[in-house]
């Protein structure tokens, strides 16, 4: 039932016709995945888009391979982990990543400290490149060492790994895909659950859209999710200067307003300061101006 009507969710909200992945999913080399999977969990992913690129260029290395051209795939894992040990952990996170932030608020390692440890656990079983991801596929092993990692535990780091690495059975339920699953069906979904119940879906789609992959499908929702627009109507209060026009206006009167630019505002000001000064000579006598003076230079 869940499956039924998330169905019609998807095909009402996602274009589900021409969904197409985004560029990360293309990544030139094995590293790049890396480190995408392990800096984009619980940050906004403009961030883990800008590190993954500081990298790059940090290395003179190529980004993305959309084209997938025989000139990709060349970074190794182990090149990597060359790099973060010559560099250290915290220079790293400062120079090359550019990236502080720790896989949780407590107790948590640095972010580029998981990186070089995931990396480890790849080049410990041998893999080293996104070919080798093809022909060899991803050990059990693997997974239950990277999950022992700090922060790594819930297993979405993993899944997206998996996900950007080629896997199209994978999705990354993080909470905009669970917020998804919640609005259109009602319910509450584990990480597995969702996985599940995304799995069931495209296979009700599958005839319609040939195309249609979970991996596809995870994307679909969480770019739909990530970049909707908050139709919540936010309040605010305006200052009473801002209301001068609807005050005077209340009143049965009519208020025009006008725009000044810069050099007439100016002369307003000019104008509304002689003023001033006029009737406070005209207000004051002669031994009483330093006082006046200093009194409209306060004011």
């Amino acid at each position: 039932m869940n499956a039924d009507s998330l169905c019609t969710a998807c095909e009402s909200k996602l274009n589900l016709a021409s969904a197409a992945l985004s560029p990360s999913y293309y990544y030139d080399s094995l590293p790049y995945c890396i480190i995408d999977a392990v800096f984009s969990i619980g940050a906004k992913y403009t961030s883990t888009q800008n590190v993954v690129k500081n990298y790059c260029t940090y290395y003179g290395l190529r980004e993305y391979n959309t084209e997938k051209d025989c000139c990709g795939d060349t970074h190794t894992v182990s090149q990597m982990i060359e790099y973060i040990e010559s560099a250290g952990i915290e220079r790293s996170a400062d120079a090359i990543f550019k990236n502080h932030q720790r896989t949780s608020s407590r107790s948590g390692i640095l972010k580029a400290d998981a990186v070089l440890r995931f990396a480890r656990i790849l080049q410990k079983y041998g893999i080293e490149t996104l070919e080798d991801i093809t022909a060899k596929g991803i050990p059990f092993e693997v997974e239950q060492e990277i999950l022992r990692i700090p922060g790594q535990q819930s297993g979405l780091s993993f899944r997206y790994f998996c996900m950007l690495s080629g896997d199209d059975s994978q999705a990354k339920p993080d909470r905009h895909v669970l917020r998804f699953l919640k609005e259109q069906t009602g319910n509450d979904y584990s990480i597995q659950q969702a996985q599940d119940v995304l799995r069931n879906t495209v296979e009700l789609l599958k005839d319609k859209y040939p195309n249609l992959t979970v991996r596809l499908l995870d994307y679909s929702i969480w770019d739909y999710m990530a970049h909707r627009k908050d139709k919540t109507a936010k309040q605010c209060h305006k200052l009473v200067r801002d209301r001068i026009p609807e005050i005077i206006e209340a009143d049965g009167e009519i208020c025009v307003c006008e725009t000044l630019s810069d050099e007439d505002y100016i002369s307003l000001l000019d104008k509304s300061w002689t003023k001033s000064w006029q009737s406070i000579r005209k207000a004051n006598p002669w031994k009483n101006w330093p006082t006046s003076w200093r009194s409209c230079r306060l004011s």
